[in-house]
């Protein structure tokens, strides 16, 4: 990866709203079997549901094989726009699952990740166009871009928007940070999207 065009990336990436940007080898990407086993137990929501879940993404070896041909990786945090206090107040004492079906909560959410997964692709876009033409940006969390995903059998109504996120595919986000020199914190203290993008 030439050294100009790289930085670039990570200053286009700090301009669209990563608060934080690492440059990371592509084999410092951890895939996990037991990632992709708590989208089933205990069995996710969205698993089957949406079109960006697990079984519906490439499986884990499908991953690995491709992932092994990256040499080069940005891992990339996105504010998602309130606090650990605000999401308390939101919750009121409310459970993680009706918390989701919370419609204050859910447009606050499906707001920030409209701003992530767009300023993702707009990154994506910049590495593409700077001849990096095998870039692949995945997101963090469960695509929620539409009100209520077309599931299974239907047609995705942002195809060259929505993304798979990194656990989906299997990737251990605390793991992969940790070997950025990031901090996820659980629970966190100022929420923020974990995103990745492989470039080569």
């Amino acid at each position: 990866m030439q050294g100009t065009d790289h930085k670039a990336l990570v200053e286009k990436a700090k301009a669209l709203g990563a608060v934080e940007v690492v440059e990371i080898d592509a084999s410092q990407v951890i895939v996990d079997e037991r990632v992709r086993l708590k989208c089933q137990i205990p069995r996710c929501a969205h698993f089957g549901q949406n079109l960006q879940c697990p079984p519906f993404v490439p499986s884990l070896d499908e991953f690995r094989r491709a992932l092994a041909k990256y040499h080069h990786a940005i891992l990339l945090q996105f504010p998602i726009g309130t606090s650990e206090k605000e999401i308390e107040a939101k919750m009121k004492g409310k459970s993680i699952e009706k918390l989701e079906k919370d419609k204050a909560y859910k447009e606050l959410m499906r707001s920030s990740m409209r701003s992530m997964i767009t300023s993702l692709g707009e990154l994506e876009k910049t590495a593409l166009y700077s001849g990096y033409r095998l870039a692949l940006a995945l997101s963090g969390g469960t695509c929620a871009l539409c009100d209520e995903c077309v599931g299974p059998g239907g047609e995705c109504r942002h195809p060259f928007v929505s993304r798979p996120s990194m656990e989906a595919l299997g990737i251990d986000v605390v793991g992969t940070a940790m070997n950025a020199g990031l901090v996820v914190e659980f629970p966190p203290k100022e929420p923020r999207w974990v995103c990745l993008l492989l470039v080569d």
